[in-house]
């Protein structure tokens, strides 16, 4: 779980330093460009986490546990291709790309705690 957190913690960093590199990058115009502009944020971050399923904060508070989709079927008595369902709509409803991503919204959202 530990290990879980850090990379929690190294994923909020690193968007943290990539904001402040576009707020602070003046240089080359290309450069600019060749930077993918974030995701316009949502009105409240726990807007399109309500749109979640108890199912889907479920599966989301054990992936933030750092249980594999393996473990987590194990635990709910699915089978792992829901799992992998149930996290694509999970990723499609909160606008995340990634599980690391998505545990980090739960966070802010206050669906997730950390020390869970």
């Amino acid at each position: 779980m530990h290990r879980a957190l850090g990379e929690v913690q190294d994923a909020l960093e690193a968007q943290e330093q990539m904001i402040e590199g576009l707020r602070t990058d003046t240089g080359d115009e290309r450069r600019a460009e060749a930077v993918p502009s974030p995701p316009p944020a949502p009105a409240t971050s726990r807007e399109p986490l309500s749109l979640l399923t108890a199912r889907e904060r479920e599966i989301l508070v054990l992936v933030s546990q750092g249980k594999s989709n393996r473990r987590v079927a194990s635990s709910l008595g699915i089978s792992e291709k829901t799992v992998r369902n149930h996290l694509s709509a999970v990723f499609s409803k909160v606008g995340a790309s990634d599980r690391t991503q998505a545990v980090v919204m739960g966070i802010r959202g206050g669906i997730v705690s950390i020390g869970e």
